[in-house]
C-alpha cells in the first residue's frame, strides 16, 4: 500500500485508479468477527454485554480504516469510489425491503411504505429514533451512519490536501461527536436511539479509526502501540468497557477508541491474531456479513419479541441471507462494476 508524507501533496487520484486494492484476509475475518458478535447478541444474548452493539463498532472502526486508506492513501477517484459503495450496498437493500416489506405484512413488524423510504435515502437513524420505528428496520440506523460518513470523509478528501490537517481534523470532530453523545446522553437524558442513532453522534467511531489509520500510514503511529499484542490487548480492554456495567456513553468514550487502535493494530499482530481471522471460517463469515446484517433482524425480531425459537430463525437468516449474496449482492456489484 502506497505511503503519502503528511507534508507533501496527496497523490492523484488517476495514479491510484491505476492498480487494484489490495485484499487482506484477516479484515475481512475482522468483519466476520463483527457479524458473529452481531448474531450471538441477536440470537444467544449472553448476560451482562451486549454483543450485539458492540459488534457494530467492530464494524464501524473498520469502515473507519478502510475508508481511510482508500480516500487519503490511496486516493481513490471519488466517481469510481461512489459507484463501488452504490453496487455493494445498494441492490442488496433495495431487495431485503421491498421482500422485507411484502413478506412481513400482517405480522407484528409490518411497515410501509414511508418507513421503506427513510431506510433507501438513509435517514433512518433520525426517522426511526424521532419519528417512526418500524422494528424490521431498525439496524438500517447503522447503515446510514456509514453512509453519512463516507460522504464527509470523501468531501474532507478534497477541501483538505495537508495528511496532518486531515489527522486534526478527524481527530477535532470525532471528539466533538463524542462529547455531543454524552451530553445528550447524561445532561439532556435523551434515550439510547435519540442518542447513539445520530450519525452527529456515532461519526466518531468511524473519524477516529481513520485518524489513527492515517498516523499509522505515516509512520507517526507511536512505538508502543506497534507490539504484537497490541489489538489483542486493546480489543480486551474495550470489551471490558462495554460490559453493561458500565455507564453507556464510557462504551463510546473509552472503548470504542480501544477498539479503532485494534482493528489498525491488526497489521502488527503475531500469526495467532491474523491466522484466526484469516482462517476460511472467519474470512468467508466476513464476505457474507452483508448480507447476514439486513436479513438476520425479521428473525431476531421474532426471537426477541415473540419468544420464537432462536435456532431455527437464525437458520432462517442465514438461508436469506446466502440467497442474498449469492444470487443478489455479489451478481450486482460484479455487473455494475464492469458495466457502469
Amino acid at each position: 500500500m502506497a505511503d503519502i508524507s503528511a507534508t507533501h501533496g496527496a497523490l492523484p487520484r488517476s495514479v491510484a485508479d491505476s492498480s487494484p486494492r489490495a485484499r487482506l484476509a484477516y479484515l475481512d475475518g475482522w468483519r466476520g468477527l463483527s457479524i458473529a458478535l452481531v448474531l450471538i447478541g441477536h440470537f444467544f444474548p449472553v448476560p451482562g454485554i451486549n454483543l450485539g452493539v458492540m459488534g457494530v463498532e467492530f464494524f464501524f472502526v473498520l469502515s473507519g480504516r478502510l475508508m481511510a486508506e482508500i480516500l487519503f492513501v490511496e486516493r481513490y477517484p471519488l466517481k469510481k469510489f461512489f459507484k463501488r459503495r452504490f453496487s455493494r450496498i445498494y441492490p442488496a437493500l433495495l431487495v431485503f425491503v421491498a421482500v422485507a416489506m411484502t413478506a412481513l405484512t400482517g405480522t407484528f413488524i409490518a411497515f410501509k411504505w414511508k418507513a421503506a423510504l427513510t431506510a433507501l435515502t438513509f435517514t433512518y437513524n433520525y426517522a426511526g429514533a424521532f419519528v417512526t420505528r418500524a422494528g424490521a428496520l431498525d439496524h438500517i440506523w447503522s447503515l446510514c451512519v456509514e453512509e453519512h460518513a463516507y460522504v464527509i470523509l470523501a468531501l474532507i478528501s478534497v477541501l483538505v490536501s495537508r495528511r496532518d490537517r486531515v489527522i486534526t481534523l478527524l481527530v477535532g470532530l470525532a471528539l466533538l461527536a463524542m462529547a455531543n453523545g454524552a451530553v445528550s446522553y447524561w445532561v439532556f437524558k435523551m434515550d439510547y436511539e435519540a442518542t447513539y442513532w445520530r450519525t452527529d453522534v456515532h461519526i466518531a467511531s468511524i473519524l477516529l479509526s481513520a485518524a489513527i489509520c492515517l498516523l499509522k500510514a505515516d509512520g507517526r503511529l507511536p512505538q508502543i502501540l506497534r507490539g504484537n499484542h497490541i489489538a489483542l490487548a486493546a480489543t480486551c480492554g474495550a470489551v471490558i468497557l462495554f460490559l453493561d456495567a458500565v455507564s453507556t456513553p464510557i462504551h463510546y468514550l473509552l472503548a470504542v477508541p480501544l477498539l479503532a487502535l485494534a482493528v489498525n493494530a491488526l497489521d502488527f499482530s503475531g500469526r495467532y491474531i491474523s491466522g484466526m481471522l484469516s482462517s476460511w471460517p472467519m474470512a468467508t463469515l466476513g464476505l457474507w456479513s452483508y448480507s447476514l446484517y439486513l436479513w438476520q433482524q425479521p428473525f431476531y425480531k421474532f426471537v426477541f419479541d415473540q419468544g420464537s425459537a432462536p435456532i431455527p430463525m437464525l437458520a432462517g437468516a442465514f438461508a436469506c441471507a446466502l440467497f442474498s449474496y449469492y444470487v443478489v449482492e455479489r451478481p450486482a456489484r460484479q455487473w455494475l462494476n464492469r458495466n457502469w
